[in-house]
């Protein structure tokens, strides 16, 4: 007897609470396929992680154009 045929077997015996139960527990194994077969998502670059961009000697100096703002 195959496996399929003794799953038929064995749910037509359960009263219907049961088979509800049998029924979401099936949909999430098909969900839970369904992740495994999808492709991984990119997983994006971090700040900073572009080589070729450097930052000035002078970044974090004041801006003469907020001067009025300063102490």
């Amino acid at each position: 007897m195959s496996i399929q045929q003794l799953i038929i077997t064995e749910v037509s015996q359960q009263p219907e609470p049961l088979l509800r139960e049998v029924w979401h527990y099936m949909n999430f194994l098909k969900a839970k396929a369904k992740e495994e077969a999808a492709p991984p998502a990119a997983v994006r670059p971090g700040f900073g992680s572009v080589p070729a961009i450097t930052l000035a000697d002078d970044f974090d100096a004041p801006l003469e154009a907020f001067a009025d703002y300063r102490p």
